[in-house]
């Protein structure tokens, strides 16, 4: 005799509910406010402060595949697909400081439609002599707010850049030697992520990319990132990103807006957390929507905490 599907979807749940309290098959209130430690950190990212607690240390390993796609309009649809790693390491210096280096390399560079055009070949614009990015961004962050409902970081990013240059063959056009600014430090961000705890299983976050100023030009970014999370399980979550507005000004006193209906941006990330020590991540960004150029980025990381 067949067995009922009911029991089989009975088990399903059951097992559900295992894996989302592994601590025991009655869940427990979540602790919202730190300090935290390794035994107690919470599995769940909406339950999770937004630094690590003092002395724990994070290894994050990442790959990304990225493709752009634009309209020639001699030689077709032209782009490129690129294949890179990332590494990062955070460290919680105590419960309200947190420390972060971390890097990308390219892996894979490949042009499409890499016919030429009048006798120049298809070149690598990657504006580097190797594959290695150079690129260095070291961050501090200092948790400002931690409450039950509202929690607020503070964080100042410096992407150190390394000089680098670059001769290309232009055929016919001969030699051309290209280098980036020359630069350390073309920049300096400023940002304090925010998450506001609607309930369980539902938050809003904010201010991930808020200001960035160039060091060469003097250029200042502001940017208005909203986004909602939702975690239906303590070992799944999901969050929704997009951008609302940005404005950028110059010393001269002029300015530029952009909104979504100019260019839009969509950024989807899933969470999967089998143990609270180890998370898996994958994220689909489509940074250009609306836009002439077609790209998209897929990602997959792995997070572990010791």
């Amino acid at each position: 005799m067949a067995r009922s599907p009911h029991r089989f979807v009975r088990f399903l749940v059951a097992l559900l509910v295992i894996l989302a309290c592994p601590d025991g098959a009655k869940p427990e209130a979540a602790q919202l406010v730190g300090p935290f430690t390794r035994d107690d950190y919470p599995q769940a990212i909406i339950d999770r402060p937004l630094t690590l607690p003092a002395r724990m240390v994070e290894a994050e390993v990442g790959g990304r595949f990225t493709s752009l796609r634009f309209a020639m309009p001699v030689l077709g649809v032209g782009g490129t697909d690129d294949w890179d790693g990332d590494l990062a390491v955070r460290v919680g210096v105590t419960d309200l400081i947190q420390l972060e280096a971390g890097t990308a390399f390219s892996l894979d560079h490949t042009l499409r439609d890499d016919r030429g055009f009048q006798g120049v070949p298809g070149f690598d614009i990657r504006p580097s002599l190797t594959s290695w990015s150079r690129v260095v961004p070291a961050r501090v962050s200092l948790l400002a707010l931690d409450t039950e409902t509202l929690d607020t970081a503070v964080t100042l990013t410096l992407p150190f850049v390394a000089h680098s240059s670059r001769t290309l063959n232009f055929g016919r056009g001969g030699y051309v030697t290209f280098t980036n600014s020359g630069r350390v430090l073309p920049e300096v961000d400023l940002a304090a992520p925010t998450r506001w705890r609607l309930n369980d299983w539902l938050w809003l976050r904010a201010g991930e990319n808020l200001f960035a100023i160039t060091t060469a030009d003097g250029i200042a970014h502001f940017a208005f990132d909203l986004g909602i999370g939702v975690q239906p399980l303590r070992l799944f979550a999901v969050t929704l990103d997009t951008r609302i507005a940005s404005v950028a000004f110059d010393g001269g006193g002029h300015g530029s807006s952009q909104t979504p209906a100019d260019d839009g941006t969509i950024a989807l990330t899933g969470y999967f957390t089998p143990i609270r020590n180890l998370d898996v991540i994958g994220s689909l960004d489509l940074p250009d929507v609306g836009s002439r150029f077609e790209d998209y980025a897929l990602r997959i990381a792995v997070r572990a905490r010791i």
